[in-house]
């Protein structure tokens, strides 16, 4: 529990921050770096540059989870590397505590988390169901396939405007 210059207890929350591209691992630094816990799923891939080796990746990339009170939205909003706390309207969207414990679930001691592939086949304008990540349990019509073939393009129904990307095999056809 944290302290509010008030003397007030707050209860922190999980909101899901959006990193500007490839700051993911910085972001991630800072914020730890400055007290706050923070969730930054993994995933190892086939490097598509070196033949036989792996690289590590983020599981949804340009995003983070970060649990903080309302009051520090500013702080976490103007560090360096960070696009948006992500918000529907005005007020910072809260991640339930059951998406980070099933995220948690699937991460081991160094945050990687093993994806069993899925086929999924979808044609554009389908409906499908997000079936975990931050967003699981969300309806959305699928856009477009990434050149990469792993993720895809969604268009989430809660948002009509919000496009997202993300690894196929979050996907319930």
């Amino acid at each position: 529990m944290a302290m509010s210059a008030g003397g007030m207890c707050l209860d922190p929350k999980w909101f899901l921050v959006k990193t500007k591209a490839l700051n993911e691992t910085r972001v991630h630094k800072r914020l730890t770096g400055a007290g706050y816990e923070v969730l930054f799923p993994k995933i190892r891939r086939k490097s598509k540059r070196h033949r036989g080796l792996f690289e590590m990746r983020p599981l949804f990339p340009t995003y983070l989870f970060v649990r903080f009170d309302g009051d520090e939205l500013k702080t976490i909003k103007y560090t360096h590397g960070v696009a948006r706390v992500i918000c529907f309207g005005l007020e910072p969207h809260e991640v339930g505590e059951e998406i980070i414990a099933a995220v948690r679930a699937r991460m081991n001691e160094e945050g990687i988390v093993k994806l069993e592939p899925k086929k999924v086949s979808l044609s554009p304008g389908q409906r499908v169901k997000i079936g975990e990540g931050p967003f699981a349990g969300l309806d959305a019509i699928f856009v477009e396939e990434m050149p990469d073939r792993e993720r895809v393009v969604l268009l989430l129904d809660a948002v009509s405007s919000y496009k997202l990307t993300i690894e196929k095999d979050s996907l319930e056809g």
